[in-house]
Protein backbone atom coordinates (compact mmCIF):
# COMPACT_ATOMS: atom_id res chain seq x y z
CA UNK A 1 0.00 0.00 0.00
CA UNK A 2 1.47 3.53 -0.87
CA UNK A 3 1.80 6.13 1.58
CA UNK A 4 -1.25 8.44 1.28
CA UNK A 5 0.26 11.75 0.45
CA UNK A 6 1.46 10.82 -2.65
CA UNK A 7 -0.84 10.34 -5.65
CA UNK A 8 -0.95 6.63 -7.96
CA UNK A 9 -0.29 5.95 -10.98
CA UNK A 10 -1.35 2.38 -11.97
CA UNK A 11 1.67 0.39 -14.00
CA UNK A 12 -0.72 -0.71 -17.16
CA UNK A 13 -1.42 3.00 -17.92
CA UNK A 14 1.81 3.73 -18.56
CA UNK A 15 3.49 0.78 -19.84
CA UNK A 16 3.25 -2.19 -21.90
CA UNK A 17 4.12 -5.31 -19.84
CA UNK A 18 4.25 -9.03 -20.68
CA UNK A 19 6.56 -11.38 -19.69
CA UNK A 20 9.43 -12.81 -21.60
CA UNK A 21 9.79 -15.43 -24.17
CA UNK A 22 9.71 -19.40 -23.34
CA UNK A 23 11.87 -21.60 -24.06
CA UNK A 24 9.78 -22.40 -27.78
CA UNK A 25 10.91 -18.96 -29.00
CA UNK A 26 14.78 -19.55 -29.15
CA UNK A 27 17.07 -22.78 -29.64
CA UNK A 28 20.82 -23.06 -27.87
CA UNK A 29 21.81 -24.53 -30.96
CA UNK A 30 22.51 -22.41 -34.11
CA UNK A 31 19.65 -21.67 -36.68
CA UNK A 32 20.39 -21.57 -40.04
CA UNK A 33 20.68 -17.95 -40.90
CA UNK A 34 19.70 -16.55 -37.79
CA UNK A 35 22.48 -14.46 -35.74
CA UNK A 36 23.31 -14.72 -32.28
CA UNK A 37 20.85 -13.20 -29.16
CA UNK A 38 22.01 -13.31 -25.97
CA UNK A 39 19.17 -14.55 -23.25
CA UNK A 40 19.43 -12.85 -19.74
CA UNK A 41 18.52 -15.49 -16.81
CA UNK A 42 18.13 -15.05 -12.96
CA UNK A 43 21.78 -15.39 -12.77
CA UNK A 44 23.13 -12.54 -15.11
CA UNK A 45 21.07 -10.28 -12.76
CA UNK A 46 22.79 -9.56 -9.46
CA UNK A 47 21.08 -8.09 -6.07
CA UNK A 48 21.73 -4.52 -6.87
CA UNK A 49 20.00 -4.92 -10.75
CA UNK A 50 24.09 -5.28 -12.33
CA UNK A 51 23.87 -7.29 -15.51
CA UNK A 52 26.97 -9.48 -15.80
CA UNK A 53 26.89 -9.46 -19.54
CA UNK A 54 29.75 -12.06 -19.52
CA UNK A 55 26.94 -14.08 -17.98
CA UNK A 56 24.97 -14.06 -20.54
CA UNK A 57 24.12 -16.98 -22.70
CA UNK A 58 23.99 -17.06 -26.68
CA UNK A 59 20.89 -18.40 -28.59
CA UNK A 60 19.29 -18.59 -31.35
CA UNK A 61 15.85 -17.21 -32.24
CA UNK A 62 13.45 -19.15 -34.38
CA UNK A 63 12.57 -17.23 -37.28
CA UNK A 64 8.80 -17.67 -36.71
CA UNK A 65 8.70 -15.47 -33.92
CA UNK A 66 8.62 -12.09 -33.32
CA UNK A 67 11.19 -9.34 -32.30
CA UNK A 68 8.75 -8.68 -29.32
CA UNK A 69 10.92 -10.04 -26.59
CA UNK A 70 14.17 -8.27 -27.64
CA UNK A 71 14.76 -5.86 -24.81
CA UNK A 72 15.17 -2.30 -25.91
CA UNK A 73 16.44 1.19 -24.37
CA UNK A 74 14.42 1.81 -21.71
CA UNK A 75 13.17 -1.19 -20.44
CA UNK A 76 12.79 -2.74 -17.33
CA UNK A 77 13.19 -6.46 -16.76
CA UNK A 78 12.07 -8.12 -13.64
CA UNK A 79 13.06 -11.73 -12.14
CA UNK A 80 9.24 -12.03 -11.54
CA UNK A 81 10.38 -15.21 -9.38
CA UNK A 82 11.77 -16.09 -6.60
CA UNK A 83 14.19 -13.27 -5.34
CA UNK A 84 12.38 -10.08 -7.18
CA UNK A 85 15.09 -7.36 -8.49
CA UNK A 86 15.26 -5.44 -11.63
CA UNK A 87 17.34 -3.93 -14.57
CA UNK A 88 17.22 -1.26 -17.11
CA UNK A 89 18.10 -1.38 -20.87
CA UNK A 90 20.47 1.37 -21.74
CA UNK A 91 21.24 2.05 -25.08
CA UNK A 92 24.52 0.13 -25.09
CA UNK A 93 22.81 -3.04 -23.47
CA UNK A 94 20.04 -3.26 -26.23
CA UNK A 95 22.86 -2.99 -28.53
CA UNK A 96 23.50 -6.56 -27.21
CA UNK A 97 20.48 -8.33 -28.63
CA UNK A 98 19.21 -9.18 -25.35
CA UNK A 99 16.39 -11.96 -24.83
CA UNK A 100 14.40 -11.92 -21.97
CA UNK A 101 13.63 -15.37 -20.43
CA UNK A 102 10.28 -16.20 -19.33
CA UNK A 103 11.44 -15.72 -15.52
CA UNK A 104 11.30 -12.26 -16.18
CA UNK A 105 8.45 -9.42 -16.86
CA UNK A 106 9.55 -6.62 -19.38
CA UNK A 107 8.18 -3.31 -18.78
CA UNK A 108 7.79 -1.48 -21.90
CA UNK A 109 7.46 2.40 -21.57
CA UNK A 110 4.67 3.95 -23.42
CA UNK A 111 4.56 7.38 -21.46
CA UNK A 112 6.85 9.53 -20.05
CA UNK A 113 5.64 9.41 -16.99
CA UNK A 114 7.44 5.86 -17.08
CA UNK A 115 10.68 6.95 -15.30
CA UNK A 116 12.89 3.42 -15.78
CA UNK A 117 15.12 4.14 -13.21
CA UNK A 118 12.49 5.06 -10.65
CA UNK A 119 10.55 1.71 -11.56
CA UNK A 120 13.21 -0.36 -11.31
CA UNK A 121 14.25 1.23 -7.72
CA UNK A 122 10.68 -0.20 -6.65
CA UNK A 123 11.01 -3.49 -7.20
CA UNK A 124 15.27 -3.34 -5.72
CA UNK A 125 14.26 -2.06 -2.69
CA UNK A 126 13.06 -4.29 -0.10
CA UNK A 127 10.78 -1.25 1.31
CA UNK A 128 9.37 -0.75 -1.54
CA UNK A 129 8.55 -4.28 -2.45
CA UNK A 130 6.96 -4.33 1.22
CA UNK A 131 4.78 -1.25 0.81
CA UNK A 132 3.74 -2.15 -2.79
CA UNK A 133 2.73 -5.55 -1.47
CA UNK A 134 5.04 -7.48 -3.58
CA UNK A 135 6.31 -9.52 -0.13
CA UNK A 136 4.37 -12.62 0.29
CA UNK A 137 6.00 -14.12 4.15
CA UNK A 138 7.91 -16.93 3.80
CA UNK A 139 6.10 -17.80 0.00
CA UNK A 140 8.15 -18.23 -3.03
CA UNK A 141 7.30 -14.88 -4.82
CA UNK A 142 5.75 -14.90 -8.54
CA UNK A 143 4.79 -12.36 -9.70
CA UNK A 144 2.26 -12.15 -12.89
CA UNK A 145 2.31 -9.37 -15.77
CA UNK A 146 -1.18 -9.00 -14.97
CA UNK A 147 -0.28 -8.54 -11.44
CA UNK A 148 2.05 -5.75 -12.56
CA UNK A 149 -0.23 -3.71 -14.72
CA UNK A 150 -2.76 -3.40 -12.15
CA UNK A 151 -0.20 -2.26 -9.53
CA UNK A 152 -0.30 1.06 -8.16
CA UNK A 153 2.94 3.38 -7.63
CA UNK A 154 3.38 6.85 -6.09
CA UNK A 155 3.35 9.67 -8.37
CA UNK A 156 7.08 11.87 -8.00
CA UNK A 157 7.53 15.80 -9.35
CA UNK A 158 10.17 15.99 -11.82
CA UNK A 159 12.88 17.06 -8.98
CA UNK A 160 12.25 13.44 -7.66
CA UNK A 161 12.46 11.69 -10.77
CA UNK A 162 16.05 13.98 -11.35
CA UNK A 163 17.14 13.03 -8.06
CA UNK A 164 16.37 8.97 -8.36
CA UNK A 165 18.36 9.35 -11.73
CA UNK A 166 21.30 10.74 -10.74
CA UNK A 167 21.41 8.91 -6.96
CA UNK A 168 20.81 5.31 -8.96
CA UNK A 169 23.81 6.52 -11.70
CA UNK A 170 26.13 7.47 -8.87
CA UNK A 171 25.53 4.12 -7.06
CA UNK A 172 26.06 2.08 -10.23
CA UNK A 173 29.54 3.97 -10.89
CA UNK A 174 30.99 3.47 -7.77
CA UNK A 175 30.24 -0.39 -7.86
CA UNK A 176 31.65 -0.64 -11.22
CA UNK A 177 34.33 0.89 -10.02
CA UNK A 178 34.78 -0.98 -6.91
CA UNK A 179 34.42 -4.23 -8.89
CA UNK A 180 37.02 -2.78 -11.22
CA UNK A 181 39.35 -2.10 -8.64
CA UNK A 182 39.07 -5.27 -6.60
CA UNK A 183 39.43 -7.46 -9.89
CA UNK A 184 42.65 -6.02 -10.36
CA UNK A 185 44.26 -6.31 -7.24
CA UNK A 186 43.34 -9.82 -7.24
CA UNK A 187 44.61 -10.89 -10.54
CA UNK A 188 48.28 -8.32 -8.82
CA UNK A 189 48.27 -10.56 -5.91
CA UNK A 190 47.68 -13.62 -8.18
CA UNK A 191 50.85 -12.92 -10.33
CA UNK A 192 52.63 -12.20 -6.66
CA UNK A 193 51.83 -15.48 -5.43
CA UNK A 194 52.85 -16.92 -8.75
CA UNK A 195 56.56 -15.32 -8.98
CA UNK A 196 56.67 -16.31 -5.09
CA UNK A 197 56.18 -19.98 -5.72
CA UNK A 198 57.72 -20.40 -9.36
CA UNK A 199 59.95 -17.55 -8.84
CA UNK A 200 60.69 -15.20 -12.01
CA UNK A 201 60.82 -17.66 -14.18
Amino acid sequence: MTDPQHSELILGDIADIFMGATVSVYSKSPIHGEPIVHLITGSTLDNCGNIDKNSLVPVWKHKHNTNHFIAQSKDILVLARGNIRAAVIDQNLAKEKILASANFAIIRPTSPACNSTYIAELFNSPKSRERLGLVFGSRVPSLRAADLRRLKIPTLNLDQHNAINELSSARHEAYNATLALAEQQFRVASNVLDQIIWGAK
